[in-house]
């Protein structure tokens, strides 16, 4: 299975990707991290354009603001129903929350420079109030529908959820073991042709974990959060620990 016999499109400028696959298993597209504002507009587009019917499945796999930002835009424009992980509930009812602090972030500035860069989404995303700002909790959405650990995201049957804490602690992923494909969100990301475990952390233990659960699959098609897909039999096998720096040169643009 390859990206384009799986039909997946990527939206989204510089690292911040968004991915659509044209049927969740329902007949209703899945889209994947909906990150950035104006990529809600081009997603309108793009569903137009290749005639994707269906009321689109929106799901987040983590909360953090370059993961949600244009859900409340897209939602108010169009039928959809927005999927938010297990935590959500709980950091609406009030539970705290980490961020990763600047000396997390700097680890995946070779994930960074591996995209051609763009500072539009940087502009957008300093003004966006969504998700877990450092102001606190503010809901995508006001109608969520909650994943459930070991089960398929409503209404795209064909994507199993597993929760995969340490980038953050709300942070999932969509596996499809038909297609052995894994939408990974920020728990494992790219650097040039391989996958890496985030080393931006929150909680080390839970990324160790992580990596763990997701290694015993065979990933043969990684569709991350940042960083360009990763497509070759058992993708994860050689993946980057997350306790790993890149190799030098490795994040050369493709």
């Amino acid at each position: 299975m390859t990206v384009a016999e799986l039909g997946a499109h990527r939206l989204g400028a510089w690292i911040f990707n968004c991915w659509i696959v044209p049927d969740g298993g329902a007949g209703r597209p899945l889209v994947v991290d909906l990150g950035v504002p104006s990529t809600a507009a081009r997603l309108t587009e793009l569903l137009a354009a290749e005639s994707l019917s269906g009321e689109p499945v929106v799901a987040a796999t983590h909360l953090h603001v370059d993961h949600v930002a244009g859900v409340p835009s897209f939602e108010a424009s169009a039928a959809c129903s927005v999927c938010l992980p297990p935590k959500a509930a709980a950091y609406a009812a009030g539970e705290k929350f980490a961020l990763p602090g600047p000396s997390e972030v700097v680890k995946i500035v070779p994930v960074m420079r591996s995209q051609k860069f763009s500072f539009a989404p940087l502009r957008e995303l300093a003004t966006a109030k969504v998700g877990c700002v450092q102001s606190g909790y503010v809901a995508p959405t006001a109608n969520p529908t909650y994943l459930v650990d070991g089960e398929a995201v409503p209404g795209a049957p064909d994507w199993q959820v597993m929760v995969t804490p340490g980038h953050s602690d709300d942070s999932v992923s969509l596996w499809n073991e038909r297609t052995r494909t894994l939408l990974s969100g920020d728990a494992v990301l790219s650097v040039g042709p391989r996958a890496w475990f985030n080393p931006e952390t929150v909680d080390k233990p839970a990324q160790a974990e992580t990596e763990d659960r997701l290694r015993s699959l065979r990933v043969d098609v990684l569709l991350p959060g940042h960083g360009r897909p990763v497509v070759r039999r058992d993708v994860l096998s050689t993946a980057l620990g997350f306790r790993d720096k890149a190799p030098k040169g490795l994040h050369r643009q493709r």
